[in-house]
């Protein structure tokens, strides 16, 4: 960098700093930034940031890269006047943190802003600057401070990131400032209202770095006039070193002035500090060459090589580099900048693919080539071998160095075909990997998303064909494979158990029910072969919208949920049994004479079809399981269930399932609890009583229809001894009844907790209340009063002291089953289920958000998650048909053209993205009434919906509208 003389300094008093605000205030505004899906460096958010106006006349505002994002977004200006306007994300650098937006000058009413000077030249060292931005998203926060290193390097903010964007390629300038989050995209101003840099980041030590304006004036002078500024690269990343560093690697002083550097006019040189490789410097550039000149021209910055790189596209360029102790002249074609900037990504599935980026390349030194994994939502691929480091580089064994190859390879492939992928990780070119999936049975709307240069808008299309027909149903030839695999000579009862264990898979296609979307993988029993019906553990299928997969030996088959049982952490799923010829053996399940009780000696069985783990075990204890609420996801709690406790304890890491078993029959079942990311419960597995699964699997084998007939009490129990229960009013010869009826019985049962709260007219159980009968049967366990199948149950209890006889009404247990979901403006809508009731304390109506996506415009205006919907721009909200149908009315007719628009490259003047104002009127789970209001975005947040039917064969349907 060249030394500045400092004669730049500002010798007039004809500005003050107490009227730069006044100055300033129309041509600074806040931006709303959405991010709604994640694209090249950037994940899915919604954040704030500073632009400011540096052509009024054609609405041109400068900011920050990283606020404009790479990929689709959407961003809203306000004024300090408060009017709002939609901005066009007209331009972004490929390498540097700026970027232009457009707003249409018609649009804006009552004020002019004025044209903030772009003033490169006006920064030295020592210049008294002041931060004007919007701090924390409050508007119009000055900051004062003083430029001081004007060459150090572009800074690295995430050292250790997943290939987070960080600048390179130019110098930056520090000053110390306390300007935060907020304030990205700022304009960094002299005394005189000039921008002589713009704010970009900082650090904790309340340093704060400008990007110089030198590439940003080059970039506006294009785009002032429509046009693309040309840029070039070598694919390298240059750093600045001092001369002092310089000299330390060999490249004395006389030596380099010989070859014409100016050592007491510029502050260093530029040094080669990654080649990226396969690029157009790759091998002709050496990691620690420095460059002296370049076709003859000394270049001591940044600036100087750039300025000669964004000329020479298409053409070779000379390099005097000094390696190793010598001079030596090289030679690199130049090549467009643009033509490795990823321009479209698919969402197939919720997994979204672009072409791997020069951005990511450089920050890993990886090669430009390959199909990067920006996110991977729904479990398109294994959890445990995709993360945001991935790129897919064959397909089936083809290459995929690009997307348009993988959309090639992935039309010749049949939807029931697996999938083997080969995938390296960018950052750590010794983490490659081969692993097989396979296609969803339903997914989300497959969507390819276009990035327009004219306008910086993305055209979104559907994407057709990309997935053929299923394959013919699996011959003979297979299933009669898996027969063999099953086979087995050993007809012991822990043969059969293992021949019954299935590897089941589960990918969910949207939040729901209080879970995400994370997938899961573990073993399930088949209990009745001839209706292909298979026991699993919730924790495997907590979210009823997965895409089910089993695997019998060589065979994967798709499953449907048949049930999920409201009060146990128990799960059947269903496949057809004409999918397979092998012989499955039936396990005969049956209701026991009596229950396990402590000290039972039993043997566990437990593992995959492929290996089973036999252990002898004594019943130790029969607690009631009690799971709380996790008030960030509100799933489902387990109460009122006496679970089985074993010694020795399961290893929580080897167990998905196990079979309890006595004399070789089943006489339970040991499942794995689900849990969400906050859970806070220790208890890991839970025993249940095989008693208390029949039932469920009676019904499933005697009708198609799904289960729909729990009812409960919605109160909490709890054990309550014998002796404590005297103290309560229960009378001696109660005492005596109860353990005459059930010796065993060592307590009583108390409630502890009301789940809901009903009408003060309505009779209903108190807390402190104990159960003594049910129907005039004594409660013996509390599986007695778990669950009901009857509107109203005669109880006899004691309150107070007193025995009473009363009927309650019992309580449906809702939601457990939910079969009709709803996306509409990046919210999940849903039947509200049993925890939610449970919770809420006025629920207005039978839609419930449990989530939304992030980015998306409800997002945008900081909107609470879990609420109820009673109200969408004046149409009353009672059902999710409802939604659709509003849905439907609101969204805007002008969607289609748009596209069309963008997909022509067309210019235009409005920043508005298609959409409609709407104003919404929630209910939080403490009752507490919200009215907002936001615009909806159709372009980015296409609207769909997720049904199934009654029957357990049916699956999921997805229907855009």
């Amino acid at each position: 960098m060249t030394i500045s003389s400092g004669e730049s300094k500002d010798k007039t008093n004809e500005y003050s700093w107490s009227t730069l605000q006044d100055r300033l205030r129309a041509s600074v505004v806040s931006i709303c930034i959405s991010f709604p899906i994640p694209f090249d460096t950037e994940i899915n958010s919604m954040s704030y940031a500073t632009g400011f106006v540096v052509d009024a006349d054609q609405g041109i505002i400068l900011s920050n890269r990283h606020v404009m994002g790479p990929g689709p977004s959407s961003h809203k200006a306000t004024f300090f006047d408060n009017q709002e306007l939609f901005l066009q994300p007209t331009y972004y650098d490929p390498e540097h943190d700026f970027s232009f937006f457009r707003y249409d000058p018609a649009e804006l009413k009552g004020i002019e802003p004025k044209a903030i000077r772009l003033a490169p030249e006006k920064a030295h060292s020592g210049l008294e600057i002041r931060v004007v931005g919007n701090n924390g998203n409050e508007k119009m926060s000055v900051h004062q401070g003083e430029l001081s290193q004007l060459d150090r390097n572009a800074p690295v903010y995430n050292r250790n990131s997943n290939g987070s964007y960080n600048d390179i390629n130019t110098f930056y300038y520090q000053a110390s400032t306390t300007s935060e989050g907020g304030s990205s995209g700022s304009p960094v101003v002299d005394i005189a209202g000039d921008a002589v840099a713009i704010k970009a980041g900082g650090n904790r030590a309340a340093s704060n770095y400008m990007m110089p304006l030198q590439p940003v004036k080059y970039a506006f002078d294009y785009i002032r006039r429509g046009e693309i500024p040309p840029r070039g690269t070598l694919q390298v990343v240059f750093r600045h070193i001092t001369h002092v560093q310089a000299e330390k690697l060999g490249l004395e002083a006389a030596a380099a002035a010989s070859e014409g550097v100016c050592v007491d006019e510029s502050t260093g040189v530029l040094i080669v500090h990654k080649v990226v490789p396969n690029g157009p410097a790759d091998g002709v550039l050496q990691v620690g060459d420095i460059i002296i000149a370049v076709n003859s021209a000394a270049v001591p910055g940044f600036p100087e090589l750039f300025g000669i790189v964004d000329a020479e596209i298409g053409r070779s360029i000379s390099m005097r580099v000094f390696r190793k102790g010598q001079f030596i002249t090289v030679h690199a074609m130049v090549q467009d900048l643009y033509e490795i900037m990823p321009t479209r990504t698919l969402n197939l599935g919720n997994c979204y693919l672009h072409d791997f980026s020069f951005q990511e390349a450089a920050s890993g030194s990886a090669s430009v080539t390959g199909v990067k994994i920006s996110m991977d939502w729904n479990g398109m691929f294994p959890s445990y071998e995709i993360d945001q480091r991935k790129v897919i580089h064959a397909i089936n064994f083809q290459p995929t160095p690009n997307l348009n190859a993988m959309i090639q390879v992935l039309r010749g492939i049949h939807r029931d075909q697996p999938l083997v992928l080969k995938v390296k990780d960018f950052r750590d070119p010794r983490d490659e990997a081969m692993f097989v999936t396979y296609f969803p049975q339903v997914i989300p709307p497959i969507l390819m998303y276009t990035r327009s240069t004219a306008t910086g808008f993305w055209a979104v299309e559907p994407v057709c064909g990309l997935l053929g027909a299923p394959e013919p149903k699996l011959g003979p030839g297979l299933s009669d494979a898996y027969s063999q695999l099953t086979t087995n000579t050993d007809d012991s009862f822990a043969s059969r158990i293992q021949q019954c264990m299935v590897c089941i898979e589960t990918r969910p296609v949207c939040p729901a029910n209080g879970q995400y979307t994370t997938r899961r993988s573990g073993t399930g029993l088949v209990v009745d072969p001839h209706r292909g019906l298979v026991l699993c553990s919730a924790r495997l299928l907590p979210n009823p919208t997965s895409n089910i997969s089993a695997t019998f030996g060589a065979i994967q088959v798709n499953l449907t949920l048949a049930y999920m049982h409201p009060l146990y952490p128990v799960v059947f799923v269903k496949y057809d049994p004409a999918q397979l010829t092998a012989i499955i053996p039936d396990l005969g399940l049956f209701k026991p004479d009596n229950r396990l009780c402590v000290g039972d000696p039993v043997t566990l069985l437990a593992g995959t079809n492929s290996r089973l783990k036999q252990c002898a075990a004594t019943v130790s204890g029969r607690q009631i399981l009690t799971t709380t609420v996790c008030e960030y996801c509100l799933d489902q709690v387990y109460i009122n269930t006496e679970r089985i406790i074993l010694s020795p304890t399961p290893d929580p890491m080897e167990y998905n399932i196990g079979v309890i078993c006595v004399d070789d029959q089943v006489r339970g079942v040991l499942l794995s609890l689900p849990e969400c990311l906050h859970s806070t419960y220790t208890i890991k597995y839970v025993g249940l009583d095989i008693g208390l699964i029949l039932p469920a699997l009676s019904q499933l084998r005697a009708s198609d229809i799904v289960p729909n007939s729990v009812r409960v009490l919605d109160v909490e129990f709890s054990r309550l001894s014998l002796a404590t229960a005297r103290a309560f009013g229960v009378s001696a010869h109660r005492l005596q009844d109860i353990l005459h009826s059930a010796p065993e019985a060592r307590s009583i049962f108390k409630v502890c907790r009301i789940l809901h709260i009903r009408p003060t007219d309505m009779v209903s159980l108190e807390i402190g209340d104990i159960v003594l009968q049910v129907d005039r049967r004594n409660v013996e366990h509390i599986d007695d009063i778990a669950c009901f199948d009857c509107d109203l149950v005669q109880l006899t209890i004691i309150r107070q002291g007193r025995e009473l006889d009363l009927s309650i009404p019992t309580t449906p247990f809702r939601g457990a089953n939910t079969n009709h979901i709803v996306y509409w403006a990046g919210m999940y809508f849903q039947q509200p289920y049993h925890t939610v009731l449970q919770q809420a304390t006025r629920p207005v109506s039978n839609v419930y958000v449990f989530t939304f996506t992030d980015g998306s415009p409800i997002a945008m205006e900081s909107f609470h998650r879990r609420m109820f919907v009673s109200e969408i721009s004046k149409h009353t909200i009672h059902t999710l048909d409802d939604v659709v149908r509003v849905a439907k009315l609101v969204r805007d007719p002008n969607l289609v053209e748009f596209n069309k628009r963008v997909a022509s490259n067309e210019k235009m003047i409005s920043g508005i993205i298609p959409g409609r104002d709407v104003v919404i009127r929630i209910v939080m789970l403490n009752g507490e009434d919200v009215l907002k209001s936001f615009r909806t975005n159709d372009q980015y947040f296409p609207a769909w919906q997720l049904r199934r039917g009654p029957r357990i064969d049916d699956n999921w349907v997805l229907e855009e509208f």
